[in-house]
């Protein structure tokens, strides 16, 4: 059964939508679920015959918020398992439908608990014109929205099926027209965020007091081909580890803002280039990348600091296995001045 939803409640979600955006995106985790991987799988998987295993363990691990991680619950890690080892019969099945879709996997994964959020998933991914990407959080978030609106249109709560995967789809498009992002380039990954984050609203918000906000990061990819930077030279930094791709990324990131700036501290680099910028979404190598930045291994030169000390300490840190992972957060008050070199005259 379609949703069919008034003018007037459209409105009243969106309002409902801008009033409470920031409160419940301030602990969304970005990095668990970067937007450029998912657009690729987007058009890989629309020729199912050409995914291969490795592609399908990458997309679910996304899905389950474990992204460049190795530490996925067992849960995680066995529906990975059955997906590649069914992938080949639903090849051969040749099942491009939504319905079809949809169908095989529920009834191939009967048993596991994650089997809904991975049939979704594979249903988007497949037909992505079709069916909006969704889980158990977003539908969540979709009939909260609506009893929050008032909305009654007589449509069944029929629990997790393919009809309540094409009435998420529904609201989803009646909304987003109406949205008022905040990047017009981004209002569709803004919307759907929002839902993620409101359907799970209850355990971002046991977050709240204890760690600090998260932080969109201003460049989520980076192609070093295709760097168009106008007061800083990112293309000469030599190397292409994590480490030279978050400077790479602080040079575009202060591009961006009106003023030319080479004086920094360790905490302002450190919200210009939060965990997930430039595809660095992986926690311990996006704080081991972050030493490195600072220090002067492998013959970077990025920052002189104002405590010439501290870039030996920096340097020591990154060159040693034991180091300190948070050594960064550590100095956040230091100083520290761009090398001239990276910048455009």
């Amino acid at each position: 059964m379609a949703l069919i939803i008034s003018e007037n409640k459209k409105k009243a979600i969106i309002t409902y939508i801008n009033d409470h955006f920031d409160e419940h995106m301030s602990h969304f985790p970005y990095a668990k679920y970067p937007t450029e991987p998912l657009n690729q799988w987007r058009e890989q998987f629309a020729d199912p015959k050409a995914i291969d295993p490795k592609t399908i363990r990458a997309a679910l691990s996304w899905r389950g918020g474990f992204w460049q991680r190795k530490d996925a619950p067992y849960a995680q890690r066995q529906t990975a398992l059955s997906v590649v080892r069914l992938w080949p019969e639903f090849v051969r099945e040749e099942a491009a439908e939504p319905a079809h879709v949809f169908d095989f996997w529920t009834s191939r994964l009967e048993k596991d608990p994650l089997a809904f959020d991975t049939a979704s998933f594979l249903a988007h991914l497949i037909c992505p014109d079709a069916l909006e990407l969704a889980d158990a959080q977003r539908l969540e978030a979709m009939r909260d929205l609506l009893k929050e609106v008032g909305h009654d249109g007589g449509e069944p709560d029929d629990g997790f099926s393919l009809d309540v995967l094409l009435r998420y789809t529904d609201l989803f498009r009646a909304l987003l027209p109406k949205m008022q992002p905040k990047d017009a380039d981004q209002t569709r990954v803004q919307l759907d965020r929002f839902l993620k984050a409101y359907g799970n609203r209850h355990a971002l918000a046991k977050l709240a007091g204890k760690t600090p906000p998260t932080i969109e990061p201003v460049i989520q990819s980076l192609n070093w081909g295709t760097i168009d930077c106008k007061k800083y030279a990112p293309e000469r930094i030599a190397g292409r580890a994590n480490a030279d791709v978050l400077f790479a990324c602080l040079l575009l990131a202060l591009d961006k803002q009106s003023e030319r700036k080479e004086k920094l501290t360790v905490e302002e680099v450190a919200e210009l280039v939060p965990l997930g910028s430039g595809g660095v979404c992986n926690p311990g190598s996006y704080h081991y990348a972050m030493i490195a930045l600072f220090g002067g291994q492998k013959g970077r030169d990025f920052f002189t600091f104002d405590d010439e000390t501290l870039h030996a300490a920096f340097t020591a840190q990154a060159n040693q296995s034991s180091r300190d992972m948070r050594f960064y957060r550590k100095h956040a008050d230091a100083s520290i001045t761009i090398n001239p070199k990276y910048a455009r005259t």
